[in-house]
């Protein structure tokens, strides 16, 4: 059987900068990637990153410190976070941004900046690269591969873990199933390093109190390291601080998978709105120019199936921005023709009978919010912006959801990223990194601009630089 200092689940945002500086100190290294290539979510992510007191930061003359950064984290999450990891990784990612940057990161000249498309910082410490995602993963890989190549490095891909060997209370071994077969390593360290669970639905109904799942996650975000590490005794958090994205339209009528590019434009610094959101009983929940994004994520919450109509008539459709700019006009034809989530109507009762709202309450909604406008508002929800009526003729309405970026709950850890039993006690050899850990656990029940990538990568590498220096220190003794 196999031996290896430190085995390394999952090669995407968090792992591979682990198994970078875990080589890197010369411990024996096995990295198993259930996919056929590396970089997991970083295919696909918009990549936002965030950190203070970079070179770059200083370059634009932005005084800025992990303690202000901590400061507005817990102005915009309410302190929901967990400080004690917060105050691991902040004051290393001004770093992690210029170690991305002295490795040929593609920088956008928009940065850093302050972004708008979650609750907004009070200082311009938001970064991200001319190709999102990709633009991490085109330095982290080429790092990772070099890395590979060192003989105290191996990489299996297209492998699965499959359960931990658990020995006298701590992690002794692995078991794997891969293109070979099943086979079982043997290790002192495990980190797992395995993301979150946004493209498995009965895992986030699980772990979110019942909530359908609409998510623009990986398919392959099945949240297998979580229920790996909940078998072998892991205790779980996070399970009460899920907030959804707002908001997302289902690619496919029917289905649950939301692209990127067909987001509608529903941040008001962007787009000022000229709909009304409405529940699916057809009353207002939400100031919809609210400037606050996180106001307008936790009155969705409210909403026991997290959808709401957006309402509007074929007068803003031809006057107002693009609500839906990333669709083709062959898409939004074919999606007004036969999906039932769009829906066109030439009156009130019609559109009520089509969507399912009550047509008294759809009623009242609208008359209430045209009567604002024609008294030059603010309406009942404190909206300002009240371009025009919504009255006809051809009323429309699409159906949005509350949406997954990334999974709340995770696997419960300490301050080291060891993992913690149910009741607290750590389980001596196992480790986790990045969403495996759950998004709430630096975020809270928030949505904080760069908190994500940012953290995997500083916490992946810190991790491995810990974890590799302890197993050569072992083997000295």
């Amino acid at each position: 059987m196999e031996r290896y200092d430190i085995v390394i689940v999952g090669a995407g945002t968090a792992g591979m900068p682990c198994a970078i500086e875990a080589v890197a100190t010369g411990a024996r290294v096995l990295v198993v990637e259930a996919e056929p290539q590396v970089g997991g979510t970083l295919h696909v992510s918009l990549g936002q990153m965030s950190g203070a007191g970079s070179e770059l930061q200083r370059a634009h003359g932005i005084a800025d410190s992990a303690e202000a950064h901590l400061a507005d984290i817990e102005r915009i999450n309410r302190g929901t976070g967990r400080r004690e990891i917060l105050e691991v990784t902040l004051p290393r990612q001004g770093a992690t941004i210029d170690w991305l940057m002295e490795n040929g990161f593609d920088m956008d000249p928009a940065c850093p900046a302050i972004l708008h498309l979650h609750e907004a910082y009070r200082e311009a410490r938001t970064y991200w690269g001319v190709e999102g995602g990709v633009s991490v993963l085109k330095v982290t890989r080429p790092l990772f591969e070099a890395a590979m190549t060192r003989p105290n490095a191996e990489l299996r891909l297209s492998t699965r873990a499959t359960g931990l060997r658990i020995e006298d209370g701590r992690v002794r071994g692995l078991t794997l199933e891969g293109p070979e077969g099943a086979s079982e390593v043997r290790t002192g360290a495990v980190v797992l390093a395995t993301g979150g669970y946004g493209g498995n639905a009965k895992l986030f109904a699980r772990m979110t109190g019942g909530r359908a799942l609409y998510t623009a996650a990986m398919p392959g975000s099945d949240g297998s390291g979580i229920e790996m590490a909940e078998a072998a005794g892991a205790g779980l958090r996070g399970q009460d601080l899920f907030l959804p994205t707002y908001a997302g339209i289902p690619h496919e009528a029917g289905g649950n998978r939301i692209v990127w590019r067909q987001m509608p434009s529903l941040t008001p610094q962007v787009r000022q709105p000229w709909e009304l959101h409405l529940a699916t009983d057809g009353a207002r929940f939400v100031r919809e120019d609210d400037p606050s994004v996180d106001n307008r994520e936790h009155a969705l919450n409210g909403l026991s199936d997290m959808a709401f109509w957006c309402v509007f008539d074929d007068a803003v459709l031809a006057e107002a921005p693009p609500l839906l700019p990333g669709w083709t006009e062959e898409e939004l034809s074919e999606a007004w023709a036969r999906r039932d989530d769009f829906v066109s109507a030439p009156d009130i009762a019609t559109l009520a009978a089509r969507t399912g709202m009550d047509p008294s309450i759809l009623g009242q909604s609208l008359c209430t919010y045209n009567r604002a406008v024609a008294d030059g508002g603010p309406d009942r929800m404190g909206r300002t912006h009240l371009p025009r009526a919504i009255r006809g003729p051809g009323l429309r309405a699409i159906r949005m959801r509350g949406m997954v970026l990334k999974t709340p709950a995770g696997i419960d850890v300490d301050e080291t990223l060891t993992v913690r039993r149910a009741d607290g006690t750590p389980i001596e050899g196992l480790h986790a990194v990045g969403e495996a850990i759950g998004g709430s656990t630096l975020s809270g029940r928030g949505f904080i601009s760069g908190m994500s990538v940012t953290p995997a990568l500083t916490l992946g590498r810190w991790l491995g630089q810990r974890l590799g220096v302890a197993a050569m220190e072992t083997t000295a003794e």
